[in-house]
């Protein structure tokens, strides 16, 4: 296959894989749609609360590995003859879970994806990203900041030990749009509003 062929299929199954969102696909076999729930993320989190821990470690998981796969594959199995689609590729998943297009473009925020291309580009920046989870849900409570810190600072990692300049550019932009879907989030660490973690447990152990 020629080159434009690799990049048009990468971005492609991608982004079709980052489609099949496991909260969605959870909640509608349950009879109600994640988005109309909790916090209305489609996430681990949010079916943490709405359905339990066994639907939000399975989402969790699933949304993990459906960016590293296709990722370890490209870079240890298939081994393309161009550069750079491996990322591309987990660009891709990561977009396609935050817009899928069966849920009208109104998917997850994507930090489950990111932890699963971040795993597969480089297992330590991985580890880093679940110290940041650990670090946050011990002190701020804020399980967004995880996200958005790892969304700003994958790109920066990977262009210090790659120095790729088309791979971090694609992990910057991605990262950007993460932060816009992560805009409520924003606003509300800094306005006081946002639910913490805690409150999320609250939530759960009243149910």
């Amino acid at each position: 296959m020629s080159g434009p062929v690799w990049y048009a299929g990468g971005a492609l199954c991608g982004y079709l894989l980052g489609c099949f969102n496991t909260a969605a696909v959870i909640s509608r076999a349950k009879g109600f749609d994640i988005r109309k729930k909790g916090s209305g993320n489609a996430g681990a989190s949010n079916m943490y609360v709405s359905v339990g821990k066994g639907a939000a470690a399975v989402t969790a998981l699933t949304d993990i590995l459906k960016a590293f796969l296709p990722v370890f594959l490209l870079m240890h199995v298939l081994s393309p003859p161009v550069r750079h689609v491996h990322v591309l590729t987990g660009c891709m998943v990561i977009i396609g879970h935050m817009f899928p297009f069966w849920m009208q473009f109104r998917g997850g925020k994507g930090f489950a994806s990111l932890l699963g291309l971040s795993l597969a580009l480089d297992w330590r920046f991985f580890l880093i990203c679940l110290a940041f989870v650990g670090l946050y849900l011990l002190t701020l409570h804020y399980i967004a900041l995880a996200s958005i810190t790892c969304a700003v600072l994958l790109p920066v990692w990977h262009g210090f030990v790659t120095h790729s300049v088309p791979e971090t550019v694609m992990l910057a932009v991605t990262g950007i749009v993460m932060l816009i879907k992560h805009r409520e989030n924003i606003v509300g660490m800094i306005t006081g509003t946002e639910i913490e973690f805690q409150r999320f447990h609250k939530n759960k152990q009243s149910k």
